[in-house]
Order: C-alpha cells, then structure tokens, then sequence
C-alpha cells in the first residue's frame, strides 16, 4: 500500500509525474489513499472574511466560524478539484467517510482540532482512496485534523510499505538552502533547535519518524516520488 500526503500547495499543481505514477500503482492492483490538505485555501477564505488566522505549535486554532469555513473549502472547492484533476488522468477517487474517527485535541486548548482516535477501515482493495483533513468525532461532529497525522495513522493501521509527503518545497533543507537527502532523527533535532525546521515542516517530521519506528519502511519528503528528502532512523 502506498499512503500520500499532499499539501494543499501541491495539491493545486499536481503534475504529469505523480499522476503517472499512481497510475501504475493500481494498474497493479496496489492500493492508494491520498490524504490531503487545505491551509492555503482555507487561508485565503478567512482573509476574504476577514478572519484571523491563527496556529499555535504548527496547528491552525480552529473555533466555530473557521471550522464552518473549513467544511466549506473542502467540500465546495478541494474535493471537486480533486475529482476535476483525477478524472481527467483517468483515476476514480473513493471518499473515505467511514472507518477513521477522532477525538478532540489537548481537550480544546487548540479549539475544534482533533488528533486520531481510532482507524477501523478494514483491508482495501487495489482503488485509489481520498481523505481530507476533517475527521468526525464519536458523535459524528466534523474535528480539524491535520493530514500529515492522518496519513500517520493510516499508514501505521495498515503497516503502508511507503509514506510519502509531497509539498511545494524540494524536501527537508539544511542551513546552506540545500536538501537534506537523508534526515535521522538527530539532523532533524538539530535543525529544530537552529530553527531551520519549524511550523509544518516540524509537524511532517514528526509525522515521519513515528511512522518509522511503527514499521513503514520508506518514507519520503518532497515534490515528487523518487527525489527529496528520505528519512531514517541511523544508526
């Protein structure tokens, strides 16, 4: 199985390569879930309604009326766009609205944002599946998760041999602006503390390294498949 993380950036220019790849994978029956964001989107909806917009430790503090527009973006705009660009590459996306449920996050300290309770999708087939980044509750109440633990926990749920998170940027960078084609937890730490890696990037991270240490073997960091930044644990 391969489990894709897709930044709400890259989602907007999902190019001929990834497409082509995904493509491959479930000609041969290789199942794919997509998992994607929406913070650039959603950004420009709260300036156009002259909302604040507001993250704490890298996450986006989600109140009643962001959270509402949330739904919005991701109903109205991301997932028809999706649908639009999968479509036209002659792929049929499943909507995985069933089987992963969340509860609320550092009981509220980060408003209506959730973190995944429980993933209970039992073995898919050879399809290409897509979820976003608004997970229900255990009373059916839409929680913002953010993707990048989404992926986390569905690649761990079904032991993924490859995570892969593709962003606007061409993988994790150093201090000199260049990519890092290998980060172990160490580097990773490094970077932190010269706060090199921060907000987002520190939260993929995480992601990433907890997907290691679950068993998913291949992880990866950048704009497409094969090049960026791949992560192990070292020595």
């Amino acid at each position: 199985m391969k489990v894709i993380k897709i930044g709400g950036n890259a989602l907007k220019n999902l190019n001929i390569q990834i497409l082509n790849q995904m493509q491959a994978w479930l000609a041969i029956g290789e199942p794919v879930i997509l998992v994607h964001g929406a913070g650039p989107m959603v950004n420009e909806a709260l300036t156009r309604a002259k909302l604040p917009v507001k993250k704490i430790d890298g996450l986006r503090y989600t109140d009643q009326r962001t959270l509402a527009i949330m739904q919005d973006v991701v109903q109205v705009q991301v997932w028809p766009m999706l649908q639009h660009v999968l479509g036209q590459a002659h792929m049929a996306a499943n909507l995985l609205t069933e089987g992963v449920q969340a509860t609320l996050k550092a009981e509220g300290e980060y408003g209506r944002v959730g973190e995944i309770k429980s993933v209970a999708m039992e073995r898919v087939t050879g399809q290409l599946y897509v979820i976003g980044p608004l997970v229900p509750d255990e009373r059916g109440e839409l929680l913002n998760v953010n993707a990048d633990e989404i992926a986390l926990a569905i690649a761990r749920h079904f032991m993924a041999d490859s995570l892969y998170f593709l962003t606007d940027v061409d993988g994790v960078l150093n201090k000199q602006q260049e990519v890092v084609s290998n980060l172990t937890p160490i580097d990773a730490s490094n970077l932190v503390q010269q706060q090199i890696v921060t907000d987002g990037m520190f939260v993929k991270i995480q992601a990433a390294f907890a997907a290691i240490r679950a068993g998913v073997t291949d992880i990866r960091l950048g704009k497409d498949f094969e090049t960026g930044t791949k992560l192990i644990l070292g020595e």
